[in-house]
């Protein structure tokens, strides 16, 4: 084993059977140790036919990662886990609980899964590249990705320093990495959401309850956001004038000062008014109700004196009661039920949303297509949910062009 004494870094970096190793004591430790010399994001020892230079530069790299460690204030021990589960508090409350407080919980659950017991003061920036390639391994798209890889970076670490959590080094290894490119990585691109045909929402209705289909099809005439579908109350609807006026308890857009307005025409007015007997026209209880009346309706053995025509009997305590109003996730989960069952392609609520923008961009422009989404500005916001529309508009602009010189 031949030795050599470095001389641009403490320690000795040697040949040790074809692997680079260093002899060094570490800050913290009371007498020497060897250890392997390891390129970056690597686990395993460099060999020896790599440049001298890398292997000063990895020694180097081991020597300060001893010396962060070594200088760990508490503030600094506090675990992943610890900090992800008091982010978390703090984006419930900031976002309202709302979708995008669902990201973040969904961004921190792989981030937790990953380091979860280590402290987070230890995590170094190859540990966020390993993040994002997990996440690009685990199937999620490159959009997702990047999203991702943006609350832990760019909102979670910044809160966690204002908060006295982590310490500025850390904030500095967590620097967002390059996004990711389209077509330039291996992580998938989604296609765009296309809005959902008329009869293919026919034959889902079909196979839901009454109320919900119901609120399916009011869904698809105002093109209100999922969030303000479920939401949907009476007491939030003027009804004096025509047409009726929904005004949004709470919206996307709220915290920015901006008042969300959705008119309600005769089509779907005539379809509320149906629904009068609850403070909710639309709720998982009534849908609950009507699967219960018809699978007694469809009864053929004879009932039991104690059983009543009402559907009175309820547990005082039961685990699991349905509640006055949807969320968007059940919503979106009980439509893609009656689509199996319907043996449709699966689609989401907010495809309700892209059809009706995209029906009325094609009919009555870019303008009132915006002003019935509620985008305040930028048509670009507004193009995401009528890309059908835009390629028809395209084609007409065209079409004069190359009929006469093609």
């Amino acid at each position: 084993m031949k030795r050599n004494d470095c001389r641009k870094t403490r320690g000795s970096i040697f040949d040790n059977n074809g692997y680079w190793y260093v002899s060094v004591r570490l800050p913290g430790e009371d007498k020497r140790h060897k250890y392997p010399l390891c390129a970056p994001g690597s686990d395993h020892a460099m060999r020896s036919d790599r440049p001298r230079e890398m292997a000063i530069e990895a020694a180097r790299r081991l020597w300060d990662d001893a010396t962060r460690k070594a200088r760990l204030a508490p503030t600094d021990s506090r675990t992943v886990n610890a900090v992800c589960d008091a982010y978390m508090r703090h984006a419930e409350v900031y976002y309202h609980g709302g979708t995008e407080a669902k990201n973040h919980a969904y961004a921190l659950s792989f981030l937790k899964d990953m380091f979860g017991a280590r402290p987070f003061g230890e995590l170094v920036h190859t540990d966020v590249l390993r993040y994002r390639d997990a996440l690009v391994r685990h199937g999620y798209a490159r959009k997702t990705v990047n999203r991702y890889v943006r609350v832990v970076c760019c909102q979670m670490v910044p809160w966690a320093f204002d908060e006295g959590l982590v310490l500025a080094h850390t904030r500095e290894e967590f620097a967002q990495p390059v996004p990711l490119k389209r077509g330039r990585s291996v992580a998938p691109e989604r296609p765009p959401v296309r809005p959902v045909d008329d009869a293919t929402i026919m034959k889902t209705v079909e196979r839901m309850m009454p109320n919900t289909a119901d609120m399916v099809r009011v869904h698809r005439l105002t093109g209100m956001r999922p969030e303000e579908m479920c939401s949907l109350r009476w007491e939030d609807i003027d009804t004096s004038a025509t047409p009726w006026v929904y005004r949004p308890n709470h919206h996307k857009n709220e915290w920015r000062g901006q008042t969300r307005v959705i008119l309600i025409g005769p089509k779907a007015r005539a379809i509320l008014d149906s629904h009068r007997d609850t403070d909710h026209p639309f709720s998982p209880v009534a849908a609950v109700y009507e699967m219960m009346k018809r699978k007694r309706d469809a009864r053929t053995s004879p009932f039991y004196p104690c059983r009543d025509e009402n559907f009175t009997r309820k547990k005082a305590h039961a685990a699991h009661r349905p509640r006055e109003a949807w969320d968007t996730c059940t919503y979106t989960k009980t439509i893609k039920a009656a689509c199996r069952r319907a043996g449709v392609l699966p689609w989401s609520a907010n495809q309700l949303r892209h059809a009706f923008a995209t029906e009325v961009r094609r009919k009555f422009g870019l303008e009132a297509c915006r002003a019935v989404l509620g985008h305040s500005n930028g048509a670009c916001v507004t193009d995401r949910y009528s890309l059908d529309a835009i390629e028809d508009e395209t084609i007409e602009k065209a079409k004069v062009a190359v009929e006469t010189l093609g």
